[in-house]
């Protein structure tokens, strides 16, 4: 971390010159301090993709004239692989790499890195993705801020065992992930033994999944399971996919699907899931030419996804304003001008309250 001394105090009286001339930039919330900073944000795989294409549209912003840089940081890296988080007045920068120190990979892992750096000062970790909502054990400095639904289902082979298992109950999926249904030619598809899979440990989906959907953690019942990089059904091993059952994001489905996101499907399909909710209605519908979302708030798999920002971080404010919002009104993001964005990537925006704002905060 880089010692703040007295130039901070130039610095300072130097962007309190440049809010009074940013006061009328649109979604300036707050309006731009004239410190160059780098925001970087970790965490959940669920939104890394569109967390991409929302920080190039603030990296491009005309609002954004300090400039800030927004860094979208990856949760996993290959082997050899690096990550460069560029240093700025409040921090030195970060190296992430494969093996000694990798990025968090994570809603939990992204939320504990942005605490840490917010208790100690610095500003290696400024937003966290998260795909699950707040805990108890957060901070009290913790603000989410929800900005669209996305929603979990089952997946599979289309190739396997389950290829003509399209839909499941709620009580089969529970069965599987209990361990009082072994094989898929129980629920209709070929004699195999099924392969429960779930997302590595930290994930928000899996928090979701299990806690929500499920309603019990399945390393409490006579099962074997298996984990694998959530979003990613090409890293469950050869041997296993045939077999695999593993929960899927609709979002991520989708826009690998569509090819806004790199496709790391291996193959799998989203299953439809009934007696949640929401009965025969498809978690994914294909309209036209590209796969959509097509579940309602009420399906018990529906999820809001958000950006959690700390209040003690030293890029709060810079992270407000393309993430968030205040009472002065909204960022890009939460007054809706990145709707078109969140639906590429397979997420439902939400709607606009009687303020204009798209977002919610917890």
């Amino acid at each position: 971390m880089r010692t703040r001394t007295a130039r901070f105090v130039g610095v300072s009286a130097a962007a309190a010159g440049v809010c009074l001339l940013a006061t009328g930039t649109a979604n300036a919330v707050p309006a731009p301090d004239g410190i160059p900073e780098v925001v970087a944000a970790a965490g959940s795989d669920t939104i890394y993709d569109v967390t991409g294409a929302i920080f190039t549209a603030a990296n491009h912003d005309a609002g954004n004239t300090d400039p800030d840089q927004f860094v979208n940081v990856p949760p996993v890296l290959a082997a050899g692989q690096t990550f460069k988080v560029p240093g700025d007045f409040y921090d030195n920068g970060t190296t992430y790499d494969a093996t000694t120190n990798t990025p968090p990979n994570g809603s939990g892992s992204g939320k504990t890195a942005l605490a840490n750096a917010a208790a100690a000062g610095t500003a290696a970790i400024d937003v966290a993705r998260s795909s699950s909502p707040r805990s108890s054990s957060d901070p009290a400095t913790f603000e989410y801020y929800g900005f669209a639904k996305d929603g979990v289902s089952w997946s599979a082979s289309s190739t396997g065992a389950a290829a003509k298992v399209s839909s499941l109950t709620l009580a089969q999926l529970r069965g599987i992930y209990s361990g009082t249904i072994t094989n898929w030619n129980q629920v209709g598809g070929a004699d195999a033994p099924i392969k429960v899979y779930l997302p590595q440990a930290g994930s928000g989906t899996r928090a979701f999944f299990t806690g929500t959907v499920l309603g019990f953690d399945p390393l409490t019942k006579p099962v074997t399971v298996h984990t694998f990089q959530e979003n990613e059904g090409a890293t469950i091993p050869a041997a296993d996919q045939a077999a695999a059952i593993a929960p899927y994001s609709a979002a991520q489905w989708v826009a690998q699907a569509n090819g806004t996101a790199t496709d790391k499907r291996g193959g799998f399909f989203e299953g439809d899931l009934t007696g949640a909710g929401t009965d025969g209605v498809p978690i994914v519908a294909r309209t036209g030419a590209k796969w959509a979302p097509n579940f309602s708030d009420g399906f018990l798999g529906s999820r809001t996804v958000y950006y959690v920002l700390d209040s003690r971080s030293p890029s709060y404010r810079a992270a407000l304003r393309y993430v968030g919002f205040d009472a002065t009104g909204g960022s890009p993001l939460c007054s809706g001008s990145l709707a078109g964005t969140l639906s590429d990537y397979g997420f439902k925006p939400l709607a606009k309250n009687g303020n204009g704002i798209t977002c919610t905060k917890e």
